[in-house]
């Protein structure tokens, strides 16, 4: 009998040592799931022996050590220990005992049962004990396969049930056992799990709380755990605009025009300006941003609205002749392109306002009104605005050509006064106009 528990102790302590140093592996190399898992309760073996030693054992003490190691897409490998008193009715005892090595399978990798973990099992197991089940005494292998269910009270503890049938075959246990004989069996563990190993990550992103920069708030790993709302690679904590992706040289903000202004301070965010215009454009370099510049092209001081300054030139009055009659001025018209107020072609401009000019001193006792009008694209208060500055573009060419200011007046009818329908292009085309006639 001291011989028997001798080699009870040995295998014991064989059986122990396999388990620590399983479970001394470096358990801080780990990911964001807690991949270590130690199990401890007790078993029942289920013998399935002929006659009277059918029978199930219940093992009352500390009878069962797993430890377990995530390994991902829901796996696990398992490394086992059990010891069980196997009482049978002839009135001999047996001491169980088993070594299972083999992996499970989590059922929430396909399906989100809360606390709830179901779990398919299988591996290989050894089986012996003193005067075990085994034919002759000696230890025998056998495959396993099972079910589980861990119910976890938190994230750290679960309590866990398990069922497993021990196969017994000549042919696996021949392969590297001794092939003197085993039994298949079932095996019943019950017991309490408990997650070690993984960091604390809060928020769940990936990077542990301890590397996480935002460990409150999902981030990015790139960015230290922190979050990038925009996806412009900037943290939204050091992103000025993070609902909007933009450059880092501007503090995360976007700058739609290229012109080293964000949009939130450019005035002019579709059209590439100076920072002294607020980002606005001024073409004729006259400091005068064009939005707000009566001529955008030519330099002028700002108390001319932008425009340059002319000498009014002496008229030079010429002998009436019939031809050039005041109704001549009624077939007048200047087009524009759309928003714009002067014209591209200031040698076309001049052939038309040639025949306004011979009208005029032809007839020295008329005085004309230039008249400005728009389509209707845009506010109302705007295209009023632009008529006014389109009829006061062609009385400026008039008077540079040498009519006096005081025969010369404006109206602006913005897009009041459609010359047709504004429902096409060409129609719209049509409204963007200057038109004269003559005022006694």
């Amino acid at each position: 009998m001291g011989q028997q528990i001798n080699l009870l102790i040995m295998k014991y302590h064989v059986y122990i040592m396999l388990l620590c140093i399983a479970f001394s592996t470096n358990i801080f190399s780990q990911n964001q799931d807690n991949p270590w898992k130690l199990t401890v309760g007790t078993n029942a073996v289920n013998l399935l022996l002929k006659g009277k030693d059918k029978q199930t054992h219940i093992s009352p003490n500390f009878s069962y050590l797993e430890v377990s190691r995530y390994i991902g897409a829901g796996f696990s490998i398992d490394l086992a220990g059990t010891l069980n008193n196997l009482e049978r009715e002839s009135g001999q005892e047996d001491l169980y005992y088993g070594i299972d090595l083999g992996t499970s399978l989590s059922a929430n990798q396909f399906i989100d049962l809360g606390k709830f973990e179901p779990t398919l099992r299988g591996g290989i197991g050894l089986v012996g004990g003193v005067s075990g089940i085994a034919v002759n005494d000696d230890d025998f292998f056998v495959t396993y396969v099972g079910a589980g269910l861990n119910y976890w009270f938190n994230d750290a503890l679960a309590l866990t049930l398990k069922t497993t049938y021990k196969a017994y075959s000549k042919e696996v246990d021949g392969l590297i056992g001794n092939e003197n004989g085993g039994e298949s069996h079932f095996q019943h563990l019950l017991g309490l799990s408990f997650a070690l190993g993984g960091e604390s990550d809060s928020d769940k992103d990936g990077v542990k709380d301890s590397e996480d920069a935002c460990p409150e708030i999902a981030g990015l790993e790139a960015l230290n755990g922190c979050p990038d709302d925009d996806g412009d690679g900037i943290k939204n904590s050091d992103d000025d605009c993070p609902m909007n992706a933009g450059l880092a040289a501007l503090n995360g903000c976007p700058d739609a025009d290229g012109d080293g202004i964000k949009d939130s301070e450019d005035a002019c965010p579709n059209a590439a300006g100076i920072a002294s215009l607020n980002g606005c454009p001024d073409r004729d370099g006259d400091g005068i941003a064009d939005k707000d510049d009566g001529c955008p092209r030519e330099a002028g001081p700002s108390s001319n609205n932008g425009c340059p300054v002319v000498i009014e030139k002496p008229e030079t009055p010429i002998v009436t002749t019939p031809e050039y009659p005041i109704s001549l001025l009624s077939s007048f018209v200047v087009s524009f392109d759309s928003d714009q107020h002067d014209v591209n072609s200031l040698p076309e401009l001049n052939s038309k306002l040639r025949t306004v000019i011979n009208v005029l001193k032809s007839n020295v006792d008329t005085n004309i009104s230039i008249e400005g009008h728009t389509d209707n694209t845009g506010p109302a208060s705007y295209n009023k605005t632009l008529s006014e500055k389109r009829a006061k573009y062609v009385m400026k060419q008039l008077k540079d050509s040498g009519i006096r200011a005081s025969r010369l007046s404006t109206k602006a009818y913005g897009e009041s006064m459609p010359k047709t329908s504004n429902s096409t292009k060409e129609g719209r085309a049509a409204n963007r106009r200057v038109e004269i006639k003559a005022v006694k």
